[in-house]
């Protein structure tokens, strides 16, 4: 299920290793530390000893966390990534709580007091405060990010035979109405939704050069934001300056406003990119 994403996925690690940073922001890192302080010794004590957790899904008070049953002593293949284990952690107070003990998951986000669940064979499930389960969606291939009001989320769809590529970006709601809002060459995926819940970027290598674009939650036709004008040849012996990496997940993006989204490029480098203007470039800041 993973393979119409290697694509993008080499486009991108070909562009951010010569760019990322050796060091952390200082907040993240406060964040990231935190984070470990409390899931480690709760996800010992609930899954045992050779359980990790190795994904953290949103922020706050809504975060979920990734379990693997152990850290596989070989490298995994693209088509072999581990599913996961659901646990709840409270970014404000530290405390963790199971949602799922299963092994069976690959992504997982909160939709205001509910859990989007998102297994391995592409189903997409929303359990509630009492632990009922009821059918999202089917064919999602991943990248989950909610829209603020907790109403809907983005995803990066599977298309199969239902269009002319493999994968697409499309807005899910609560009743399980699937819209598809980005379907061009290549793999696009990676979606994120603005918190005014109109914007939507997402990434696409439709020009070679893993992208931003940016379209809206009717679909408007999708517009290049980052990379204009580059092709995959200009980054080999390091990309040109003007280069603007991709991010490595929607789950390492977060809004600053309706406008600015700060997002992960790996290696320890952030970056901002303003969705209006196309302007991006890296996040140094954060308290000393």
């Amino acid at each position: 299920m993973r393979k119409p994403f290697l694509t993008l996925t080499l486009l991108t690690l070909a562009g951010t290793s010569a760019l990322a940073s050796e060091r952390l922001n200082p907040a993240d890192l406060r964040r990231v530390t935190k984070a470990r302080e409390s899931l480690v010794p709760a996800v010992a004590k609930e899954f045992g000893p050779k359980a990790r957790f190795i994904h953290l899904f949103g922020q706050g008070r809504g975060m979920l966390a990734g379990i693997v049953a152990e850290i596989p002593a070989d490298p995994l293949g693209t088509d072999e990534l581990p599913l996961l284990a659901i646990v709840r952690y409270d970014e404000s107070t530290g405390a963790v709580r199971v949602v799922d003990r299963e092994f069976k998951y690959r992504e997982a986000r909160t939709l205001g007091s509910e859990v989007a669940l998102l297994d391995g064979e592409g189903t997409l499930r929303l359990r509630d405060a009492n632990g009922k389960d009821r059918l999202l969606a089917r064919s999602v291939g991943g990248d989950l990010f909610p829209s603020a009001k907790g109403d809907a989320l983005v995803a990066t769809l599977l298309m199969n035979n239902e269009g002319p590529h493999e994968t697409a970006v499309g807005i899910i709601d609560l009743q399980g109405r699937v819209k598809v809002l980005a379907d061009g060459p290549g793999v696009d995926a990676t979606p994120s939704i603005s918190p005014d819940g109109k914007t939507v970027v997402f990434v696409s290598g439709r020009t070679s050069v893993a992208s931003f674009y940016v379209t809206d939650v009717e679909g408007a036709p999708a517009r290049q934001l980052t990379n204009v004008g580059l092709e995959n040849y200009m980054l080999f012996g390091g990309p040109p300056k003007e280069f603007v990496p991709p991010p490595v997940s929607s789950h390492h993006m977060e809004w600053m406003d309706a406008d600015v989204l700060r997002y992960n490029a790996g290696g320890g480098a952030f970056w901002k990119i303003n969705v209006r203007t196309g302007h991006a470039a890296p996040d140094v800041g954060g308290e000393p």
